[in-house]
């Protein structure tokens, strides 16, 4: 848990719940904070396996992961692969596209330095880091004279900035679990936000929740095909939450696939599971037992 990401804090919260969860179960659970001393302590705990409670940066983009593979320590959630992919808003939308789920309009902006390439939708505007989680740098722009400082800002967090349209749709997000739909999950931020912000996902009373997400069922089926889809298409494993917008006219849009998605106690997946009859030492126990490598099968550590 832990490490040099925005969202390290978080990480850590969630990476405290989930040991007090093995803890509980039985497990010899030891919280290891990431950082340059990593190899030494993981040398010296010797574990069956690394349970990833990482989220952003070189703990969710297949750094860390591919690290473990040499060190040939099983660990949950994905691979490097579909670590990265998931991590790169841009490339994973390519792969949604190409595999019919629709995705937002998006230009990418390379290098702010360099300048902004022409904008061919209307303000207001979504800005938002290629590769960052938590709605951390991620802005609303609603005047086009507001966009390049926001740019500016946003890539503080990535090298790569995506500018996308401001789509007015409700905030549904789903959950999946070893290939197996968990279901969906409707978010109702704080009016007085811009957006579902950094403050909407972890302040308790800044956002509420409704489960089952009150979705027609036309509506509910394209989501959960979406969710199958995208975390196939990705190549990924363990648990994933993808974040969507329903617009008006009934399109599901996908925003991004979190390969390493939040423990905490104000988290959706545990929230999902816990109203699928899943209790929290269960989801992690499970999340555990899919513990592996990426050149090995699926591995019991019980």
């Amino acid at each position: 848990m832990g490490g040099d990401s925005p969202e390290a804090e978080v990480s850590r919260m969630s990476g405290r719940a989930v040991v007090a969860a093995l803890v509980s179960l039985g497990y010899e659970a030891v919280p290891v904070e990431v950082g340059t001393d990593l190899p030494s302590r993981l040398s010296s705990i010797q574990p069956s396996a690394c349970f990833l409670a990482t989220h952003g940066g070189n703990g969710e983009n297949g750094a860390l992961q591919g690290f473990l593979e040499i060190l040939g320590i099983p660990y949950t959630g994905s691979g490097v692969l579909g670590s990265a992919l998931g991590m790169s808003k841009s490339r994973s939308r390519v792969l949604f596209s190409q595999g019919g789920l629709d995705v937002p309009e998006t230009v990418i902006v390379d290098d702010p330095a360099k300048g902004v390439p022409e904008i061919p939708f209307h303000p207001p505007f979504m800005v938002k880091p290629e590769s960052a989680g938590s709605s951390i740098g991620v802005f609303r722009i609603d005047r086009a004279s507001d966009l390049v400082p926001a740019i500016r800002e946003a890539a503080r967090h990535s090298s790569r900035v995506l500018v996308e349209p401001f789509l007015k749709g409700r905030e549904i997000q789903s959950g999946i679990l070893d290939g197996a739909y968990l279901g969906a999950i409707e978010i109702l931020p704080d009016p007085a936000e811009p957006f579902y912000t950094y403050e909407s996902k972890y302040q308790k009373g800044k956002s509420s929740h409704l489960f089952p997400a009150p979705l027609d069922p036309t509506t509910s089926e394209k989501l959960k095909d979406a969710t199958v889809k995208a975390f196939s298409l990705l190549d990924l494993r363990g648990v994933a939450r993808l974040d969507t917008l329903v617009l008006p006219d009934g399109r599901v849009v996908i925003l991004e696939m979190n390969t390493l998605p939040g423990l905490t106690e104000t988290s959706l997946i545990p929230e999902i599971a816990q109203s699928r009859g899943l209790s929290f030492p269960d989801l992690v126990e499970t999340i555990l037992s899919l513990s592996r490598l990426d050149s090995e099968p699926v591995i019991s550590v019980s």
